[in-house]
């Protein structure tokens, strides 16, 4: 009987051994060293790649939107960013029919201004290259991911461990955790005031439905390597579902290229 006891009391402290190693399980506490360690990279200066896809899609009885919006640029810190950017839209009323735009961004001051160029922006302005332009009231296109990490991770104090997984090499503390349709819609706001018309008087949580977040954390420097948010709902005959894929890359690596002022530009009137 004594050597049972002692043989159930070694099991138990060898798995409480493996449970303490590495702090794998306590996904809040990967949560805010990650929060921790975007706020000291981002002060420090440096470089950063990054890759946006989001998916988004509006099914009634008339039939289903759907648009794919896709950016991939890079961010030399404070607040120096340019990227490509491509949106598609399509809808089953006019099958083979597709909507397309894209432009490329730059900005030097976090996008208080900003350089851009697409084929859709100079048949509107009748102007070719590069267009400086301050944004109106409203309008954000600068990512903002020390922004962005800082609000979705302050999110994270219920997160749930889902385990390590290899990103790009690195391997990473996977946690997975849900928001509601409030803190949703409030992320939303603070990248783009110009939607609070649009969800004055709903209620975002009916809206929004079911949203998860789940973020893979670099063991070596306790850095994001990639985000996803998940969202559905379904009111009556009405559903919709998104889905945003971020994907960051470079931490430590010099810009193969400088992020400066396009040599020739139009100013916009």
């Amino acid at each position: 009987m004594k050597a049972k006891v002692t043989a159930i009391t070694c099991c138990l402290i060898a798995l409480a051994l493996l449970a303490g190693c590495g702090g794998g399980e306590d996904a809040s506490a990967w949560a805010r060293k990650c929060r921790d360690a975007v706020a000291d990279y981002v002060e420090g200066g440096g470089y950063l790649g990054f890759n946006q896809e989001t998916e988004l899609e509006l099914s009634t009885k008339e039939g289903t939107l759907r648009q794919s919006i896709s950016a991939d640029g890079e961010i030399i810190f404070p607040a120096r960013q340019r990227y490509e950017y491509r949106e598609k839209a399509s809808s089953s009323l006019k099958p083979g029919e597709e909507q397309e735009n894209s432009f490329s961004y730059l900005t030097l001051d976090g996008g208080r201004t900003a350089y851009v160029m697409g084929q859709a922006l100079a048949t509107q302005l009748g102007v070719q290259g590069w267009v400086h332009y301050t944004p109106p009231e409203g309008q954000n296109r600068y990512f903002d991911y020390a922004g962005l990490m800082e609000r979705l991770l302050s999110l994270g104090e219920d997160a749930a461990w889902v385990g390590w997984e290899e990103v790009e090499g690195q391997k990473c503390a996977h946690i997975s955790y849900a928001i509601s349709g409030r803190e949703l819609m409030e992320l939303r706001l603070q990248e783009n005031p110009a939607l609070e018309e649009q969800y004055e008087g709903l209620d975002p949580d009916e809206v929004l439905g079911e949203i998860t977040v789940e973020v893979w954390i670099a063991k070596q420097d306790e850095l994001p390597r990639r985000v996803a948010v998940r969202q559905s709902s379904t009111q009556g005959d009405i559903s919709t579902s998104s889905r945003i894929d971020i994907a960051f890359r470079a931490y430590g690596e010099e810009p193969p290229m400088p992020i400066e002022a396009p040599a020739v530009f139009t100013e916009a009137s």
